[in-house]
């Protein structure tokens, strides 16, 4: 990926991209966020080798778009749909490895 990509990505110019990667400038976490959504990787893949060590996460693969997923589900109030939404998840998974 280029650095323009890379810009055009997390909403920064190229110029400032070269910079992050020359360490002449910081990095701000609000952009660590946008380069972790745009890649749909965890925030902590930025972290790695930084300061000790830290536990792994319970669930690994929870990266920015199943975040996502979890946070709209949370903002259902009837309890019948989030059942069935829930049902419907489990059952779609257990279709996806059979």
């Amino acid at each position: 990926m280029s650095q323009r990509q890379t810009g055009e990505l997390i909403g920064v110019s190229y110029q400032q991209v070269q910079k992050y990667e020359q360490g002449k400038n910081r990095i701000s976490l609000a952009i660590l966020v946008r380069a972790a959504e745009a890649m749909d990787a965890p925030l902590s893949f930025f972290l790695e080798g930084v300061g000790p060590t830290l536990p792994q996460p319970v669930w690994p693969e929870l990266n920015q778009r199943n975040i996502a997923i979890v946070k709209a589900l949370s903002t259902v109030q009837d309890q019948k749909v989030r059942t069935a939404l829930r049902i419907l998840i489990r059952a779609l998974a257990e279709e996806q490895f059979s």
